[in-house]
C-alpha cells in the first residue's frame, strides 16, 4: 500500500488581512492611496494648518483627521491648497 499523500499547503490569502501583505502595506509610507483610512499616522508627520484645518503631512502623503463616533481616524487626501 502506498503512503498517504502529503497534507495540503497552508492557504495563501494575499488580501488585506494576509500578514505578508500587511507588512508590505505598513512599510509603504510613501505610496498611500487617497481615501485610505488609518487609525494613526507615522511618527515623522508634521501638523500643517491650511485654510483653518490642521492636516498631518508625512513626506508627500497628507492626512485629514476625522472622528467616527468618538474615535479619531485619518483619511489620506490630496495635498490641500
Amino acid at each position: 500500500m502506498p503512503p498517504p499523500p502529503p497534507p495540503p499547503p497552508p492557504p495563501h490569502y494575499y488580501g488585506w488581512y494576509d500578514p505578508i501583505v500587511a507588512g508590505v502595506v505598513v512599510g509603504a509610507t510613501t505610496a498611500m492611496v487617497v481615501g485610505s483610512v488609518v487609525s494613526s499616522v507615522p511618527a515623522n508627520c508634521v501638523p500643517v494648518l491650511v485654510n483653518g484645518l490642521t492636516y498631518q503631512q508625512c513626506g508627500s502623503t497628507w492626512y485629514q483627521p476625522q472622528y467616527v463616533g468618538m474615535q479619531l481616524q485619518y483619511v489620506v487626501v490630496t495635498p490641500p491648497r
